[in-house]
């Protein structure tokens, strides 16, 4: 299992961000997607809409808790709405440690615990 706690300094990483703009026909019709990142793996989403709200993909307590015991992940949204974009990624990165103390952030096929 993978970890982003960082065994030798007792630090955990911060989050990053990638801003993806829609391309194509019809990328007037679509919004950007804000990512979340990290340790260069997507791990959530900031919507694209105000209040924008925090969405991240967390390891399942109970691997049947929906019904689905194919998927060993969920998406949780965090309950902090902000004004602005810059004001959720100042508020994941202010309160990272916290966030990846409380859950296990998964990231693909790496669990960040």
């Amino acid at each position: 299992m993978f970890c982003a706690k960082n065994k030798e300094l007792n630090m955990f990483k911060k989050f990053t961000f990638k801003t993806e703009k829609a391309t194509g026909r019809y990328r007037s019709i679509y919004p950007d997607t804000h990512n979340i990142k990290l340790n260069k793996f997507e791990c959530g989403l900031i919507d694209d809409k105000k209040p924008y709200k925090i969405q991240l993909q967390v390891i399942k307590d109970d691997i049947n808790k929906d019904g689905n015991p194919n998927c060993d992940w969920e998406w949780i949204t965090l309950k902090k709405e902000s004004e602005s974009l810059q004001e959720a990624k100042n508020f994941l990165n202010e309160n990272h440690e916290a966030i990846q103390l409380k859950y296990k952030i998964y990231t693909g096929k790496h669990c960040m615990k």
